[in-house]
């Protein structure tokens, strides 16, 4: 019993794989013809949503080679970039809702490499009017359908092949014209539908009657056309000329048809996809755009504050600290002026003494020896006398002379040791 049962499990796999081969086959056979008879299968219609969304992958693949060779001066990664504005695979409803809507010919009306090139290079050309397009071949003078106008696209012909991956040349594309399918953007002036990237919101317009725009959108409805009504987006670029497809601030937006109020506790910025919880300490009321850190300012105000106080009651220290020190040197360099002035006192007192000393000594020395050389004088001076005294009074004798003149010497003997002794007395005291 249980091989007969694994049989019969075996044999139900196989047929139900041969039925996915046979129905991707008859999509891949008739996918030039845009003949998807099995739309309405709930069975099969999330095969077909998988297999345009590959088709959808493998253009915009091309395209994001082709735009990220010009704008590698402000993407750093233009693969992973454009991958994160365009990667659907999360949640594919928009792209099955518009496979329903069009019949099942979403390929002919999903611009070509092209095509979007055609429009992505307008937005590299500063000189380019918002939201006009240069006339192209479905869009100029002589032809200008519905599709051309802001939120509306057209279909290629029946019998027309099909080339998204074609950037050389622009197709034919001016049949089964109709309003924009949600998730998508139709530009003014082109006649086919560019997917939203992530972050963007892109319902379908509503008419507001009082100011005759289609909203949230800016573009107005063509005059004279009383059939013609509000379609999807018409423009997406940056967020400065086209901040109303942008996901709005206070909400997110994790398909590009579905938009969600921020929580309490979180906060969305313009874009986003997901919201993202506020910090500790932080509050974050619905609908927040950003988070409310009036605590973490208050705290980083207390930090300054402290630090200041800290660093101001260091510097009075450190100043204080110094006056310290400048008083410790001033007081020395005080101290030692001092003590060279009254070494310069003393050096000086010691100058004038020695001084008086040495003028004294010269003094007392010449005294000396102005009392030593009169003596000799005197003694010179008598025998020269005494020799003119021989010579005159010749008959005197030789003895009384030496008797008159025998006093004086033995006078002067006398007194000489008397002087001498009393000068080294002098000196010496």
């Amino acid at each position: 019993m249980g091989s007969k049962k694994l049989k019969i499990c075996i044999s139900w796999s196989m047929l139900i794989w041969v039925v996915v081969v046979l129905s991707l086959h008859h999509l891949v056979g008739c996918q030039d013809v845009g003949d998807y008879n099995e739309i309405n299968n709930p069975a099969v219609l999330p095969l077909i949503t998988q297999f345009v969304y590959s088709r959808m992958s493998n253009l915009t693949a091309v395209i994001s080679r082709d735009i990220g060779n010009r704008s590698t001066f402000c993407i750093k990664d233009p693969e992973a970039d454009w991958n994160q504005a365009f990667n659907f695979s999360s949640n594919l409803d928009f792209l099955t809702k518009c496979i329903q809507k069009t019949g099942g010919d979403i390929t002919r009306r999903i611009c070509t490499a092209a095509e979007m090139k055609f429009y992505f290079n307008n937005l590299f050309q500063p000189s380019s009017i918002d939201n006009y397009l240069k006339p192209n071949k479905n869009c100029n003078l002589t032809s200008w359908v519905s599709g051309c106008e802001p939120g509306w696209a057209c279909s290629i012909g029946l019998n027309q092949p099909v080339d998204l991956e074609n950037s050389k040349e622009i197709p034919a594309r001016t049949r089964s014209c109709q309003t924009c399918c949600e998730g998508f953007f139709c530009p003014h002036g082109l006649t086919c539908m560019i997917p939203c990237p992530l972050g963007s919101h892109c319902p379908l317009s509503r008419l507001n009657r009082a100011t005759g725009v289609c909203e949230p959108y800016s573009y107005q409805l063509p005059p004279g056309q009383p059939n013609h009504t509000c379609g999807g987006a018409n423009i997406w670029a940056d967020v400065g000329s086209s901040s109303e497809i942008f996901c709005l601030a206070g909400s997110y937006c994790p398909t590009t048809v579905q938009k969600i109020s921020c929580s309490s506790g979180h906060y969305c910025r313009t874009g986003s996809t997901s919201e993202t919880p506020c910090f500790k300490l932080t509050s974050c009321n619905a609908n927040s755009p950003s988070q409310n850190i009036h605590a973490y300012g208050i705290m980083l105000i207390a930090a300054l504050t402290t630090l200041l106080l800290i660093i101001y009651n260091c510097s009075d220290q450190v100043l204080t600290t110094r006056e310290r020190r400048l008083a410790k040197s001033r007081e020395a360099a005080a101290r030692s002026a001092r003590e060279t002035a009254r070494a310069r006192q003393r050096w000086r007192a010691a100058k004038d003494t020695a001084k008086k000393h040495a003028s004294g000594l010269q003094a007392h020395f010449s005294q000396t020896f102005s009392r030593k050389k009169h003596p000799e004088e005197l003694k010179m001076l008598d025998q020269a006398k005494s020799e003119i005294d021989e010579d005159l009074y010749p008959t005197c004798s030789n003895s009384s002379i030496t008797s008159l003149a025998s006093p004086a010497p033995s006078k002067g003997k006398k007194k000489e040791p008397g002087d001498l002794l009393q000068i080294m007395h002098e000196i010496e005291t």
